[in-house]
């Protein structure tokens, strides 16, 4: 039981070490250029957290749209 307790613990230490960690912000007094690596720091940051994941879907529903209708000519209507 013990065992199983650790190796759970170690999986979640590994998970949060895996997420990046939020840039700090610089204080009211900063430098132009500490700000700069900041801003740099920050839009790096957002961009890994809010990553989009585009086409997860669309290339089985393509291929298996293709199996299913050879002859077909025009691609299938998608709905949202």
């Amino acid at each position: 039981m013990a065992t199983v307790l650790l190796t759970l613990l170690v999986c979640l230490g590994e998970l949060v070490d895996a997420y990046p960690a939020k840039p700090q912000a610089p204080g009211e007094h900063a430098s132009p250029d500490e700000l700069n690596r900041y801003y740099t720091s920050l839009r790096h940051y957002l961009n890994l957290v809010t990553r989009q994941r585009f086409g997860k879907r669309d290339f089985s529903e393509a291929l298996l749209s293709i199996l299913l209708f050879p002859d077909r000519e025009d691609p299938p209507v998608k709905s949202r």
